[in-house]
Order: structure tokens, then C-alpha cells, then sequence
């Protein structure tokens, strides 16, 4: 399978080096796809050039920045909109004029969409395409999966293109996850407190050291951060379960000291009439908004270490 193509409507550009941050976590609900989308939001806004990659099925994410299509032949609902650059009929007639991260294990040349936010780029799912990813064969599954995504962002189009990539994954430690966590340069492990959430971190954080151990020591994994979220204050079981954490001397040193809590102004972000858009639109003085602010500099000095 060849690269061919990849951000050319883009440009070229310089960059020194890429951070590639994969939000894992094989428990739903723990707030993966709303701190990819914050993240992303808030490295844009400072001008670094981001790629988002959307490689949950239900393509939350996708939603987030751009205008998915409905699909009624998808469980999941929606498929990616016309690129914009897509010229129809009278223009490159293999290409559908719709591209996914998919597209990144199938013919390896994608067409990043652009978002409300110029140097922020996004590649968004496909849902039936990235559940047929997942049913490679084990034989397989190595060379079309597993080490696909890392051989994409390595190529060198893409490095001089984008500083940073975050990549938002699903529920689970299937192919997909696995290929996100072989590209990634930092993984940041969200989980709320409560008993299943932190059995799924414990599972991620031995899948990381799984990949750790397995890299030349020039190339390293790091944690960025284990987050707590959507934490009440008040309630025994989240307040115990963060002391539990906090006492953990193999997390304190990967343990975000910034805990989000749970707060309608991150669902009222996502519907369509929200105003304002953004939880960084709010006001300084809005808890939401300091808290994801102190979230987002804590990831930026991480990646600075």
C-alpha cells in the first residue's frame, strides 16, 4: 500500500517536531472525545498547526467540528460531508469527494477537512469502514493495522505539515486502539471515579507498558496525563477513589493535578445553538472555563518535558 498525495492542497511547511497525543481508554463515558475536542480548541486558537483523527465508529468527534451526513445504511448514523475541495465529476473521478480516517489502512491518501479553526485540520471516522478495519485477520493484522497509522504520520508530508495530532479512540483495546497508541508520542488516560473506569485505566496503563518497553529509547511513550473527570464534589465514592489515586505512588507522578468536574457547560458546547460555541468563549470567571484552561496547560507542560 502506498502514501500517495496527503495534504496537498495544503502546502508544505516546516515544523521541528510532531507530538502525537492518543486519548485511550477502553470504558465509555469517561470524556475521551471532550478533551480531544478542548485540546484541540485550544492549541488552534494558539496557532499550532493540529491535526484531529477521529477512530471511534460513533465519530462523536467527527460531529464536533464538522457537519457530518446522515446515512441511513449506517448503524451509526452519519458519514463524512463533500470535502470542499472535491471538484465532482469533472474533477479526479476515482475519488469519492468524501475522506475518513479510514482511508488512512485502506489506500493511504486522505484529504484533511478544514474547521472553524484555520490551523486546525480534521480527519473524521467512518463508521462502517473503521468496523471493517477492526476485523483484519490476526495474521494480518500487525502490518494492516497495527503499525499503519504510525507509518502514515511518520511520512514526511505530514510531519512538516502539523505540530500536533491528538487522536480520539473508542472504548476498547482493539486494533484501532492499539495502532493510536503504537503512533502516539503521549497518551492521556481520562477516567471518572468510579469502579469500572478505574479497572479500565489500570487495563490501558498496562497496554502502555507493554508499548513502552517494546521502543528504541529514543523514541519513548509518555503519559501526559491520567485525568480525573466529570468529578463530583460531595460524593464518597468520587472524593475516596481520588484519595486512592492520589496515595497511589506508581500514578502520583502521571496523575493530573487538575480534576474536571462534572459541568453542564461541556454538554451545552456540543448542541448546534450553543452560545457560545466554546467553553473558552465563556467567562474567565466561568469554573468551566478555568478548569479546562488549567487542564490544557498542564498537557502543554507535560509536552514540553
Amino acid at each position: 500500500m502506498q502514501h500517495r498525495g496527503i495534504f496537498k492542497a495544503y502546502g508544505m511547511f516546516s515544523g521541528v517536531y510532531m507530538h502525537v497525543i492518543a486519548v485511550v481508554q477502553n470504558k465509555g463515558g469517561v470524556g475521551k472525545t471532550t478533551l480531544t475536542r478542548v485540546l484541540a480548541e485550544y492549541f488552534a486558537r494558539q496557532g499550532t498547526r493540529t491535526l484531529v483523527v477521529d477512530l471511534d465508529a460513533q465519530c462523536n468527534l467527527s460531529r464536533r467540528f464538522l457537519d457530518m451526513e446522515y446515512d441511513p445504511a449506517d448503524p451509526d448514523g452519519v458519514l463524512p460531508p463533500l470535502h470542499p475541495d472535491f471538484e465532482g465529476a469533472g474533477g479526479r473521478s476515482e475519488w469519492s469527494g468524501r475522506s475518513s480516517s479510514a482511508d488512512i489502512f485502506f489506500s493511504g491518501e486522505v484529504y484533511p477537512y478544514p474547521t472553524q479553526w484555520n490551523p486546525l485540520l480534521a480527519l473524521p471516522g467512518h463508521g462502517p469502514r473503521l468496523r471493517e478495519i477492526e476485523l483484519v485477520r490476526s495474521e494480518d493484522v500487525r502490518e494492516r493495522v497495527h503499525d499503519r497509522l504510525q507509518e502514515f504520520l511518520e511520512l514526511q508530508d505530514v510531519k512538516e505539515a502539523f505540530d500536533m495530532v491528538l487522536i480520539d479512540t473508542a472504548p476498547a483495546k482493539g486494533p484501532l486502539t492499539i495502532s493510536a497508541v503504537r503512533a502516539a508520542s503521549h497518551l492521556i488516560i481520562p477516567t471518572t471515579l468510579e469502579p469500572q473506569p478505574i479497572e479500565g485505566l489500570y487495563g490501558m496503563l498496562q497496554l502502555w507498558r507493554r508499548e513502552h518497553s517494546s521502543r528504541d529509547v529514543n523514541r519513548p511513550l509518555q503519559i501526559a496525563a491520567i485525568q480525573p473527570n466529570l468529578f463530583r464534589k460531595g460524593v464518597a465514592l468520587h472524593e475516596g477513589l481520588l484519595d486512592s489515586l492520589r496515595s497511589d505512588q506508581a500514578l502520583a507522578s502521571m496523575l493530573s493535578p487538575v480534576v474536571l468536574h462534572q459541568r453542564i457547560a461541556f454538554a451545552e458546547a456540543d448542541h448546534p445553538e450553543a452560545r457560545p460555541k466554546s467553553v473558552f468563549d465563556l467567562s474567565p470567571r466561568d469554573l468551566a472555563n478555568k478548569e479546562v484552561l488549567q487542564f490544557c496547560e498542564h498537557i502543554e507542560q507535560r509536552l514540553a518535558c
